[in-house]
């Protein structure tokens, strides 16, 4: 008997002041696939990213494989069955090449597999290197589905497969191979759940899920085959370890060079406005002069995590959440920086250099990034109001400045 990849139990989700969902029931077993069907507005992607757990719930809970992976309480566990994700939004930062993107999709399996036939099949090869922000739309959407299809080739047992409206913005031949895809990894013993208003879609999978009813029926006709896909057979490597979202958020933080474009030109300016200031050392006590040495290292945290924002690309950071390859930063970027320019800040001010100064304003612009990068990730999800709200309590990060200019004093 089939294992239960996804269990939805009495969930409840919110979006907003409003509810979307409420006590919705749904369970499906490997070598299911089922389409949510309904209206615009019906709940179908709010389903499907709720059982991705991108979503708070009100009440309920969701299990993949009988592992309860959300909570109504916040609690969250890292899926080990979700094999594969592919939102609205194609979640890959324009910064980033097809080839790396698919590589990284399928690092959080912990396999990988020659890409060229499966490139060819979309007509890609011929792109493999290109950044995905040179590609048309069209081209973009391909390699957002092959990022969700790809792992679940790969990976070394059956899983969890979610895919909201795949076949939006594809060619014939794109969407009739799509399809063929979605129907081997069911016949593999993969559990899929599709979000989609187009009738090849609906055909293809095993079950339809009503939006109105909150019912899962079997389809009234078995879903066509499609073409073998011999061909096709993935060979997995051995097994690689997932790309950390450190490592990730440094490689994009060096090729776009936000690091420097925002924190470092925060940091450059406050270093400014203290040469500008000329030889006001000698009026300070030895905490004032501190506390401007460190200004520099403060700012550049001050201005937020860069990797948060560009996260926000096609909700990147909500696609790399969700397969467990954790969200990308570069602190350890901003906290060389950080140490730079309390080095010129203190040749600046004082003529001398000091490691611990150097060591001090590393580590404030590491944390203040961190904390600001925190907060900006936690506010996506707030309502309009509750955002601002948090955002007044941005000044408090003043605070490890100030104590850490104590200390040191």
């Amino acid at each position: 008997m089939a294992n239960t990849m996804l269990e939805v139990d009495r969930i409840t989700v919110r979006r907003g002041m409003d509810i979307v969902l409420s006590e919705c029931n749904l369970a499906l077993d490997g070598g299911q696939s089922a389409v949510l069907v309904g209206p615009n507005g019906s709940g179908k992607s709010t389903l499907l990213e709720a059982c991705a757990g991108l979503l708070t719930l009100e009440q309920g809970e969701i299990r993949h494989d009988n592992i309860a992976v959300v909570r109504p309480d916040g609690a969250r566990a890292v899926s080990t069955t979700l094999h594969g994700l592919t939102l609205q939004r194609n979640g890959a930062m324009g910064s980033e090449t097809i080839e790396e993107h698919l590589r990284t999709a399928m690092s959080s399996v912990g396999r990988q597999t020659d890409l060229q036939p499966w490139l060819e099949r979309f007509k890609l090869e011929h792109r493999r290197h290109d950044l995905i922000a040179h590609l048309s739309e069209g081209q973009a959407r391909k390699v957002a589905v092959l990022a969700g299809l790809l792992p679940a080739f790969v990976a070394p047992s059956p899983g969890l497969v979610l895919l909201d409206e795949p076949t939006t913005g594809l060619d014939a031949a794109a969407r009739a191979q799509t399809l063929t895809w979605m129907n081997e990894l069911t016949r593999r013993g993969h559990a899929l759940l599709v979000s989609s208003h187009i009738e090849e879609v609906v055909q293809t999978c095993t079950h339809t899920f009503d939006m109105a009813s909150l019912q899962l029926q079997a389809s009234t006709s078995p879903p066509d085959s499609g073409e073998p896909t011999s061909s096709l057979q993935p060979v997995a490597t051995e097994p690689l370890t997932t790309e950390s979202g450190g490592r990730f958020g440094r490689r994009q933080h060096l090729r776009t060079q936000a690091w420097l474009s925002i924190n470092g030109v925060a940091a450059l300016l406050t270093l400014g406005v203290l040469l500008v200031l000329g030889d006001i050392e000698t009026s300070l006590s030895a905490s004032q002069t501190l506390a401007l040495m460190l200004a520099p290292a403060a700012a550049a945290g001050l201005v937020g995590e860069a990797m948060a924002s560009l996260g926000r690309e096609e909700r990147c950071d909500d696609w790399r959440l969700a397969v467990g390859l954790g969200t990308a930063h570069g602190t350890p970027l901003i906290a060389a920086l950080g140490a730079a320019f309390t080095l010129l800040a203190g040749i600046a001010l004082t003529g001398g250099i000091d490691l611990r100064y150097i060591a001090a304003g590393a580590g404030l612009s590491a944390v203040v990034a961190w904390s600001m990068g925190f907060l900006q990730r936690s506010v996506r999800r707030l309502a309009r109001p509750q955002a601002v709200f948090v955002g007044l309590f941005t000044p408090v990060l003043l605070l490890p400045y100030a104590l850490l200019v104590d200390w040191l004093a």
